[in-house]
């Protein structure tokens, strides 16, 4: 019988797991910048936290809120997996595909579209143990799915700096690092979840009522982070892997937001769909509460960036032997230089993103996916041109303030979707 209350271990797994995840993007780099060099550095972080992250989205589809909210099974977890194998497969297309388009105009080296399509293949293998992992939640068993994100990236992680550290070539330890977290995702998702499979029917004709289910929510969830990452990828483009790295690693703290916001919003997932089927009054005060909550955690954000944001600057400088300690010092404006200003504007533009989760999540269970693809439609084009207009013409400080109008725009989407969709 499910029960919606969380145990300790739920939440200690869950939350390692998520942490884990979160923070090897911001320890590898340093890692790989120390060893290899700022360059290599910032091929890295944008394979793995930008192109890589919309390959993920890809391979699972963007269907994690539906598949943990499917607590009336209509789709049994065989109809899922099947349907994952076919989405992790066309993840891999997109990625190989855009990487080549890149090769052939120039764009990359050959070193460089090797790494990012080995990247792109651990993208893959994520989105394909998200189906697991939603499984996991689905029945109840929170802490099975922490358990999972955590040895998997930590096998990945820890394969990976000691053999960029013993080879001093990223291409090597990277193969070597996604062979492991390839033999850790057998274990602990396809042999872990025999009985789970052994339970479930498998329906083929299913696949393609799953794929009408889905695709409004893939389309909205691809989109979302399409427009979250259009300033990195602008960057990649217009100017060059070593801003990449920087951009990235001065972006963490926004992505510290939005983690610790998905840690609270996670586990509510499936007590919020259940009490919008049940419980009206209950729903609209866990989407209060949520909201309240998002605004103090990245109010209490920006005020650490406003304090301690040029402490962070020198730490990133430290972390990295100083390898982009010029860039952005070569204007100033009332004190501040372009570094702290960017940083600051980033964070302002994570504050929207974060405060507009709730609502996201709320319209995602109220099955309102349609009105929300209209608005995010028309936020990705003028994101896209805004943010190559920005870069082009204001580097770093451009970069930031597309990103942040972008996420203005998407707080502004979900309120009016939310309005008008009653």
């Amino acid at each position: 019988m499910r029960s919606d209350n969380l145990k300790f271990k739920d939440i200690f797994w869950n939350s390692i797991g998520t942490i884990t995840y979160s923070a090897v993007s911001l320890l590898v780099s340093i890692v790989i910048i120390n060893i290899s060099g700022s360059i290599e550095g910032g091929i890295f972080s944008f394979g793995f936290s930008t192109l890589g992250r919309l390959v993920y989205i890809t391979s699972y589809f963007g269907i994690r809120p539906m598949h943990i909210v499917d607590i009336k099974y209509k789709y049994s977890f065989k109809d899922y997996i099947s349907f994952g194998l076919k989405t992790a497969f066309i993840a891999s297309i997109f990625g190989t595909v855009y990487i080549i388009y890149r090769y052939v105009n120039g764009n990359y080296t050959l070193i460089k579209s090797l790494l990012l399509f080995f990247l792109i293949l651990h993208s893959v293998v994520d989105g394909l143990a998200d189906y697991y992992e939603c499984e996991y939640q689905r029945i109840n068993k929170l802490f099975m799915c922490g358990q999972s994100l955590f040895f998997r990236i930590f096998a990945y992680t820890l394969t990976l700096v000691i053999a960029v550290y013993f080879t001093n070539n990223l291409l090597i330890a990277e193969v070597s690092a996604l062979l492991v977290e390839i033999i850790i995702f057998y274990f602990l998702n396809i042999k872990r979840s025999e009985k789970i499979y052994k339970d479930a029917k498998l329906d083929s004709s299913k696949n393609k009522s799953l794929l009408f289910d889905s695709l409004p929510l893939f389309l909205i969830t691809f989109i979302d982070i399409a427009i979250f990452s259009a300033s990195k990828f602008s960057i990649d483009v217009n100017i060059g892997d070593i801003y990449s790295g920087f951009y990235n690693l001065i972006f963490l703290p926004t992505n510290g937001i939005y983690l610790i916001m998905t840690l609270f919003m996670k586990p509510i997932l499936t007590p919020m769909s259940n009490a919008f089927h049940t419980d009206d009054i209950g729903y609209k005060s866990i989407i209060f509460k949520t909201f309240l909550l998002s605004i103090f955690i990245a109010s209490f954000f920006i005020l650490l960036v406003f304090v301690f944001g040029n402490y962070y600057l020198s730490i990133i400088d430290f972390v990295t032997n100083n390898v982009y300690i010029n860039i952005g010092k070569e204007i100033v404006f009332n004190g501040y230089n372009i570094r702290f200003i960017t940083l600051f504007i980033i964070i302002i533009g994570g504050f929207f993103y974060t405060i507009s989760t709730p609502m996201y999540y709320a319209l995602i269970i109220e099955e309102k996916q349609k009105y929300l693809l209209i608005s995010y439609f028309i936020i990705l084009g003028i994101t896209y041109y805004m943010s190559n207009s920005f870069v082009k013409n204001a580097g770093l400080f451009g970069a930031a303030t597309s990103f942040a109008i972008s996420m203005f725009l998407i707080f502004v989407g979900v309120i009016v979707v939310k309005v008008i969709s009653k």
